[in-house]
């Protein structure tokens, strides 16, 4: 990815660090900067006098306080805050409503279980796509984008350009919290070809989604998740009946412009992908090998799985938990819990106050923890620079529940 995938916090959450920053804060006067966030110096007027500090006591002595030179070698040790703000970012789910969704000839085995009955595709998608919001709905702004639309093929069925249509405009625009907005603007999970049919224009849906985003908060990460169970068609410059059943070479290309000039990443997750080639003839499906083509537009987009270093570039799922488990992957990265220290004004604590870092929460200490995907806690990221909360820390950071104070500690005398 171009940038970083770290971001800071904007519900009503304050972490307040107090204690010894490597550099001494400023005069007490608030700070902003385009990190999300915001610092309060506490130490002092500023001036480098210490305020107290005598030349003697008419003992012989050279005297007890301190200078006022500002030349220890130790940390500062005067107060510092520090209130990092959760800023959700803008995320568009575009999701694939072609008829393939909701074929009897596609049901799938969602639950591995052989005494339940197969379900179509679009069932465990309205499943997942009711999960997530409500995991993480309260994190980021969040919006959805059919393709191809309700409208699509009018009357039914169709081979024809209605197989195409896809509305200018999201079914559903960013918002927060927004859950219940989301699942009533798609079919159910039992919507059957009354409700879903047609080809599967992912373009059309991937552009109507990029230009929502470009005009929606500018300050924010931007994301899309396309989740589709073939090849793109519907390449509408394309004489019939080619747009139906050819490839749509635009799609990759599509992706790689909104990521290298608009910043906008494209994550891809496909639902029981097969490595082979398929739609052959006049079946209203692309001649393509569908695993080959996902691959090129999930390294278009900029966040290919695993870096890109797997055979398998996309997020490919064989059953309904694999779908869930890829998108709750992606929405815990594109919703972080992590604070990078270095953006705030004061810095870092210095070298010797890492061992004395501690935060609490309500008054009880958070837990420093080894492992983030199996405890509760904070635990560095990268130590001394970034740090992260874990577990139900973590879930209570984004939603809102929790808020934090930490301390950098000083090492003990001597």
């Amino acid at each position: 990815m171009n940038r970083s995938m770290l971001i800071c916090v904007t519900l009503p959450l304050a972490a307040a660090l107090t204690g010894c920053p490597s550099t001494p804060p400023g005069g007490g006067e608030e700070e902003n900067d385009s990190t999300g966030i915001t610092t309060f110096g506490t130490s002092g007027d500023g001036d480098g006098d210490s305020g107290d500090g005598d030349a003697g006591d008419g003992d012989g002595d050279p005297g007890d306080g301190d200078s006022g030179d500002g030349d220890d070698d130790g940390p500062d040790c005067g107060e510092v805050s520090i209130i990092p703000e959760y800023v959700p970012p803008n995320v568009m789910l575009v999701v694939d409503a072609s008829g393939s969704m909701v074929s009897p000839a596609n049901n799938w085995d969602h639950d591995l279980d052989e005494m339940t009955p197969d379900v179509t595709r679009w069932f465990s998608l309205h499943g997942v796509v009711d999960s997530v919001m409500s995991n993480f709905g309260p994190a980021m702004y969040a919006g959805i984008q059919r393709f191809p639309s309700a409208d699509a093929c009018d009357p039914h069925p169709c081979y024809d350009i209605t197989s195409c249509t896809v509305s200018g405009t999201p079914e559903v625009g960013v918002a927060l919290d927004n859950a219940a907005e989301v699942l009533a603007a798609i079919p159910g999970p039992d919507a059957t070809s009354e409700d879903i049919e047609g080809g599967t224009p992912a373009t059309k849906g991937i552009n109507s989604a990029i230009n929502h985003l470009l005009d929606s908060n500018p300050n924010l990460e931007r994301y899309i998740l396309l989740v589709t169970d073939g090849a793109a068609n519907c390449n509408t410059d394309l004489p019939f009946p080619d747009y139906i059943e050819s490839y749509d070479e635009t799609l990759p290309t599509t992706v790689e412009a909104a990521f290298m000039n608009d910043n906008i990443t494209t994550f891809v997750v496909g639902i029981d992908i097969i490595d082979e080639l398929v739609g052959a003839g006049a079946d209203g499906a692309p001649e393509a090998n569908p695993f080959e083509r996902l691959n090129d537009v999930a390294l278009a987009g900029g966040a290919p799985k695993n870096g890109g270093m797997d055979t398998e570039k996309f997020f490919n799922a064989t059953n309904q938990d694999e779908l869930l488990a890829a998108l709750e992957e992606i929405l815990g990265n594109v919703t972080s819990c992590e604070i990078d220290l270095t953006m705030t004004e004061e810095g870092p604590p210095a070298p010797e106050q890492i061992p004395f870092v501690e935060f609490t929460s309500d008054g009880e200490t958070v837990p420093k923890i080894d492992n983030c995907d199996t405890e509760d806690g904070w635990t560095w990221v990268e130590e001394g620079l970034i740090v992260t909360f874990c577990g139900t820390y973590c879930t209570d950071f984004k939603n809102g529940a929790a808020t934090f104070d930490g301390k950098y500690g000083c090492p003990p005398p001597g």
